[in-house]
């Protein structure tokens, strides 16, 4: 059966054919069950001028980078019938470009930026295709589910910028007869470049942020002061020791400790509108002062000053925090889970050595927590405890953020010298994550401070003796990367004195129930509202979830339900609304909550329920009576 014979079976008549791709066919039933009509002939969901003047200014970012882009790829295509769309992470059409022989079609079929490009506007089409699932796919014309969009052979692929989804770049060509290939490979090519782009960008802000708070900061005493920067999008870009303290008494405070850069931005940016603005914490005072950096007359980033009341430590307390009979990791880690308990055992053994520790686990596992805890259970818990991301940096600024500079050092250096972070963290704790990423001319260099016991700073002759502890960590394989050599092997075994793996979230189902009473009751008492009830149904479908953001994806689902959630107890219907997964494919739903999911879907329509569910409607009101409902 040709492809225009199998979509006509379907949509007249609801039958299909075994050569349809899975992609294909999973779209066209959710247009189908979202009531989408396949006579339709142009794009239904459109925006203001309005509202399309703030999306494009809320994504600046990717327009400047994907218009070079988009205009070189133009410039060799135009005249062939081609459109090039670029959407935002909503599926908003923020820019395209579209030859005459492209543009005759675009217009009638309501093509134009502004248009809102999800399935429930458009059908089946390689862009919706890829904005719901976030990979990228090509679709040929007789693929697309409306008449409108049937002209069109298509490809886009999404764009990641440092793990973020930022938008899909989208390769369109007026068929029949395109080699779908050829733009499979111009959109994804497309995609990375607009990619690598904002990725340049991103770091260039970072370097120029770093530079000019070096620059001036022979006006700060940094021993003093804590400095904090973000840049204009609200994405933290740079904190030093003190600044980090101080988050963490804000988080506390207002955020119930869940870092959530944009909430911290927003706090600072709404408290901090003039020089030396009072901010009391924990009951310290803290005079916090804002600056905006501006380069060509344009503001890229926020720089922020925090200066105690009172220079002293304000984070780590003088003695252990643990409950009496229990060890800082268990309460930490409380966990059900045999396996997992016995790691805990282990680490709380490992806590009272010297030597390094290694953290293994996929991302949002909490290393970073054990990496504290090992602290706090440690004879150093009353020393300083100091944390680099080593991807968190560009690369010609780590050196001197670990090893501190001297005096003349380099251009813009303070006149006093800087002590890095393991000179900072002397007598303590040094936790670096993201240990992957360090790039190997610094890995050899911490090798022999790790070796010697000292460190000398940049520019200086004069070795520092240092005694700190190394905690590292990485979602990578150090192993396979030593195999590769983009890993010093004598740094890894020097890293890999005791090793810690901790499991994934999906490992320890017996755990999620009591994880999720935690945080809710933790974030409802935030949010000044009644503590949410989970229903034992509820509970039993989540622990067949993967969790593949773990701990980290578990703290996100549940502040949505906080804020978003009206009731007071939350049901197996509600997941699919809070969690970003389709619920048939990866959650088993009885009969009832399958009719009880469709007829909330159609607010209470029988008819329409009966069409969601595939049945007769007689069908149905037998099931209703079964289940009295």
């Amino acid at each position: 059966m040709n492809a225009t014979l199998s979509w006509q079976q379907f949509v007249l008549h609801g039958e299909t054919d075994k050569d349809i791709r899975k992609e294909i066919l999973d779209s066209w039933r959710k247009c189908k069950q979202l009531g989408i009509s396949h006579e339709l002939d142009q794009v239904v969901s459109h925006i203001s001028n309005n509202e399309f003047a703030k999306r494009r200014e809320k994504n600046e970012d990717l327009l400047s980078a994907a218009a070079p882009v988009m205009r070189e790829l133009y410039s060799c295509l135009k005249g062939g019938g081609y459109l090039l769309l670029l959407a935002d992470a909503d599926g908003y059409l923020i820019e395209m470009m579209a030859d005459a022989k492209a543009q005759r079609i675009c217009d009638p079929g309501g093509i134009y930026p502004g248009a809102r490009w999800m399935e429930d506007s458009v059908g089946s089409t390689g862009l919706s295709i890829a904005l719901r699932t976030r990979t990228a796919m090509a679709t040929s014309a007789m693929e697309h589910y409306c008449t409108a969009f049937r002209v069109w052979d298509c490809s886009a692929c999404p764009i990641f910028v440092d793990g973020e989804f930022v938008g899909v770049f989208d390769v369109c060509r007026v068929g029949p007869g395109n080699d779908i290939r050829e733009l499979y490979t111009l959109a994804i090519s497309g995609a990375r470049a607009i990619a690598e782009r904002m990725h340049h960008e991103k770091n260039r802000i970072e370097a120029e942020v770093l530079s000019q708070i070096l620059t001036h900061s022979g006006d700060i005493n940094l021993q003093s002061t804590g400095i904090l920067s973000f840049d204009k999008w609200g994405r933290m870009i740079y904190k030093n020791k003190l600044a980090f303290q101080f988050i963490q008494l804000l988080q506390q405070e207002h955020f119930s400790n869940r870092r959530n850069e944009h909430s911290i931005f927003n706090y600072l940016k709404n408290h901090v509108k003039e020089k030396n603005e009072e901010i009391v914490l924990k009951g310290k005072r803290y005079l916090v002062e804002s600056k905006q950096l501006t380069k060509w007359n344009q503001d890229i980033a926020t720089i922020i000053l925090i200066k105690p009341e009172v220079n002293k430590q304000i984070f780590y307390s003088t003695a252990k925090n643990t409950q009496q009979g229990q060890s800082h990791i268990h309460n930490t880690f409380q966990t059900k889970n045999t396996v997992f308990n016995k790691t805990l055992n282990r680490i709380v053994k490992i806590s009272k050595s010297n030597a390094s520790v290694l953290l293994k686990g996929e991302s949002g596992t909490g290393k970073d927590f054990m990496a504290r805890a090992i602290h706090q259970e440690s004879s150093r818990y009353n020393k300083p405890f100091i944390a680099l991301n080593c991807a968190s940096l560009p690369k010609e600024l780590i050196a001197s953020e670990l090893f501190g500079y001297a005096p003349g050092a380099f251009t813009g250096a303070n006149k006093k010298g800087n002590i890095g972070k393991i000179e900072a963290a002397n007598g303590g704790t040094l936790f670096l994550d993201e240990i992957a990423d360090m790039p190997l001319d610094l890995q050899a260099i911490l090798l022999r401070t790790l070796e010697e016991k000292q460190l000398t700073r940049i520019g200086s002759t004069i070795p520092v003796p240092v005694d700190v502890r190394f905690i590292a960590a990485s979602h990578k394989s150090l192993p396979l990367l030593v195999e590769k050599g983009e890993f010093r092997e004598d740094l890894f075994y020097r890293l890999n004195v005791f090793t810690v793996q901790l499991p994934p979230l999906r490992e320890r189902p017996e755990d999620l129930e009591s994880l999720i009473n935690s945080m809710i009751s933790s974030s409802c008492k935030e949010a000044h509202r009644k503590i949410i009830t989970f229903t034992p149904q509820a509970i039993e479908l989540l622990k067949s979830y993967q969790w593949p953001g773990n701990l980290r994806e578990l703290r996100n689902f549940i502040e949505r339900i906080t804020y978003l959630h009206d009731q007071d107890q939350f049901d197996t219907l509600q997941i699919q609304d809070f969690l970003d997964v389709d619920e048939t494919s990866i959650f088993s739903l009885n009969e009832r909550e399958q009719i009880q999911l469709a007829l909330r879907k159609t607010k209470g329509n029988r008819a329409q329920a009966a069409k969601e569910l595939n049945i007769s409607r007689s069908a149905l009101y037998r099931k209703l009576e079964k289940y009295s409902m």
